[in-house]
């Protein structure tokens, strides 16, 4: 039988990849200076509202998006 994780190790991980995710990148699994919060900060109001392609839509409804489902999760 597999001896279950410890709830402190679980959110202390999940923490961490929340954390590289928007804001500091540890080297888990993004690229220096590539986290969602240092992409988007080089990106203007008028840049994300153009959309990307004919069928996708603009960078802002894509955030927009990301956010919605972080407000359901939490």
């Amino acid at each position: 039988m597999s001896t279950p994780i410890q709830p402190e190790h679980f959110t202390q991980a999940l923490y961490a990849l929340l954390d590289e995710t928007f804001d500091n990148v540890q080297g888990y699994y993004l690229d220096k200076g590539t986290s969602l919060f240092e992409t988007l900060a080089a990106i203007s109001a008028e840049e994300a509202s153009i959309p990307v392609g004919g069928r996708c839509a603009t960078l802002a409804a894509q955030v927009k998006h990301v956010n919605i489902g972080y407000e359901n999760l939490n």
